[in-house]
């Protein structure tokens, strides 16, 4: 499963085969803010939201912008690991 940078829909997307999982963004000034983050009931509780945070971060640190996680689930995700925790100044 990988996740999808949707520049046009304002979101990233990751198919699985429960249905759609998805992380919305939105701009402030040069600031990608993570405000909520989505998988199928079907798969909460099975890591499947955690590879979708760890994608979302992967893309937007290939992608060298900056971005602000305030969705709660992303925000315990990006401080469950260093990397995260650096790219976000958490």
């Amino acid at each position: 499963m990988s996740v999808k940078f949707e520049p046009d829909n304002n979101r990233f997307h990751m198919a699985t085969a429960a249905g759609e999982a998805f992380v919305t963004f939105r701009w402030e000034g040069d600031v990608m803010v993570l405000p909520h983050a989505e998988v199928p009931t079907t798969l909460r509780g099975t890591g499947a939201g955690a590879r979708l945070a760890n994608g979302v971060f992967a893309e937007i640190e290939a992608m060298g912008i900056k971005a602000r996680p305030i969705c709660p689930f992303l925000v315990r995700v990006a401080r469950s690991d260093p990397r995260w925790r650096a790219l976000f100044g958490i």
